[in-house]
């Protein structure tokens, strides 16, 4: 009889969730929100920059939701588009429809450039360099090349794993943003 019980005991432990498994993995993802509710008709092209980051890391999910990032267009502002923060999980990006016009840049570049600031890039020493979406210019090319990939990889694989309740930013505003990639 003592044999039945420790065999069920035994059974019933396995599928049990140890303490260590309810914790974070180190490896998880970071996931930033973003709202593009503002966005106007650049909305589809939000969604489709976020695709493009999503699809070339693994540190740092970019997610539709709200309170993250947000997400507005307007008319006329100080360049195609800008992000209030440089690796950062709050904040906004303002996208202005005349100054993408003027710029020559293809709109979906701008938008997946300035995701690129959110997760961590600043600009590159090479401005108007076509293969790197960080370096602006009058390009089409909406995809981030392998050293900006790499650069933002790096820059979320230090950030703590995703906690449940309020997340503290100090850390993440004051860390360095990665430049000349």
């Amino acid at each position: 009889m003592a044999g039945i019980v420790g065999v069920l005991a035994a059974i019933a432990l396995v599928g049990a969730p140890t303490a260590a498994s309810a914790l974070p993995r180190e490896d998880a993802a970071r996931t930033i929100y973003y709202n593009s509710g503002r966005a106007a008709e650049l909305a589809p092209l939000v969604d489709q920059a976020a695709e493009i980051w999503n699809s070339g890391v693994t540190t740092v999910r970019l997610v539709k939701g709200s309170g993250g990032i947000t997400v507005v267009t307007s008319e006329n502002g100080s360049a195609p588009g800008t992000a209030s923060c440089v690796g950062c999980t709050r904040g906004t990006i303002n996208f202005y429809r005349n100054q993408i016009k003027q710029s020559g840049a293809g709109p979906l570049r701008v938008v997946v450039h300035e995701f690129g600031h959110i997760l961590g890039l600043n600009h590159p020493p090479d401005i108007g360099n076509c293969d790197k979406v960080m370096a602006g210019g009058r390009c089409d090319n909406a995809q981030p090349n392998a050293q900006e990939l790499a650069a933002v990889e790096r820059f979320w694989a230090g950030r703590p794993a995703p906690v449940a309740g309020p997340v503290d930013e100090r850390g993440v505003f004051g860390a360095p943003a990665l430049a000349g990639t």
